[in-house]
């Protein structure tokens, strides 16, 4: 097993973040979901500081997954048509700028009101910027905007692997989970 991608397989370091990638991003979109549903109230700001708390985790290992995913040299396609590479190209570009701009409007989003954010009470990242409350609001717009289509390209992906595995059987799931 190889920590750099193959012309065949993904290697260690892509597999790790594409799995630990995909928690942070379904725990944070359910968190977001979830919270979404709530009224004003401790519950609400509770699984809103949950929310934080796992994003600012979250937010080195999403880095580094894009950082290298656009850096490695990635395994050579399934054979399939070209408008379905086309789109496979194309889901996955946009899983990853979604990626990127979450974990951009997320912190500018709180910064913006002037609060600083982080895990609970036990890490604080100030803002580096005065208050510019104006931008709080276009900020969590775009976030909540961008975490809907992520939910859509989500489901894209997913049914491109079971299309994958039940009807074209060439096994793409191997290659994520390291077995081939």
């Amino acid at each position: 097993m190889t920590m750099r991608d193959s012309s065949n397989s993904y290697g260690t370091v892509s597999r790790f973040n594409h799995w630990i990638g995909a928690l942070f991003v379904l725990t944070l979109l359910g968190i977001g979901l979830y919270f979404g549903t709530l009224p004003r109230g401790d519950e609400l700001r509770y699984w809103k500081k949950m929310h934080i708390a796992v994003g600012t985790v979250a937010i080195a290992f999403l880095l580094f997954r894009v950082v290298w995913h656009m850096r490695t040299n990635l395994p050579q396609p399934m054979p399939q048509k070209p408008v379905l590479r086309l789109l496979t190209r194309a889901v996955h570009g946009l899983l990853l700028l979604g990626i990127v701009i979450l974990v951009v409007t997320g912190p500018l989003s709180i910064w913006a009101t002037g609060r600083s954010f982080g895990i609970f009470d036990l890490l604080q990242i100030p803002s580096p910027f005065p208050p510019f409350k104006s931008w709080h609001e276009p900020l969590e717009d775009i976030h909540g905007f961008v975490a809907n289509a992520m939910i859509g390209l989500i489901g894209l992906h997913v049914l491109a692997v079971l299309k994958h595995q039940l009807f074209d059987r060439d096994n793409i799931l191997a290659r994520m989970i390291g077995r081939r």
